[in-house]
């Protein structure tokens, strides 16, 4: 239970980090002040949550499983959010894609591969080497060199 916890939380919580820092980022370029504002946003709401169902819950449950109901809270909170935002791909997308531009721009390839991977984007970055398509199938090709060969030999004479 508690590692489905920390797994929720830890998916969850990048989503949502990653949300949180591309709305601040279009206003502001700064990776402190963005990651700031976001990581007071994954931790706080999760944390007023929590204590606000602590206080409501009865006294036994709150010393019993204060610590495993503050983990649920967190990794349910967050993936809510992060439900509802990869749900709504139609409006979000365009965000994500511009968090990734700014992780790309500074320098972090690794971040925004990541980022552009939720946006549903797969650019190619300078230092990459893009892969070829081939032209057509491989039986189009085979028949096609097939029918070369066979133009190119000379047709059999008709005996006389």
């Amino acid at each position: 239970m508690r590692t489905t916890a920390a797994v929720g939380i830890a998916l969850g919580g990048f989503i949502t980090l990653v949300a949180v820092m591309g709305v601040v980022g279009l206003a502001v370029e700064n990776i402190w002040a963005r990651l700031v504002v976001g990581l007071l946003v994954v931790v706080g709401l999760p944390a007023f949550l929590a204590d606000r169902l602590l206080k409501r819950s009865d006294s036994t449950l709150a010393t019993r499983g204060g610590l495993g109901m503050v983990g649920d809270v967190f990794a349910i909170v967050l993936l809510g959010i992060a439900l509802m935002l990869v749900g709504a791909d139609a409006m979000t997308s365009s965000l994500f894609a511009h968090e990734g531009d700014l992780y790309a721009k500074h320098g972090s390839t690794g971040l925004a591969r990541a980022v552009y991977f939720i946006a549903g984007v797969s650019p190619v970055f300078p230092g990459d080497k893009p892969i070829a398509k081939p032209n057509g199938s491989a039986s189009a090709s085979a028949s096609a060199s097939a029918s070369a060969s066979s133009s190119a030999a000379p047709a059999p004479s008709a005996p006389k």
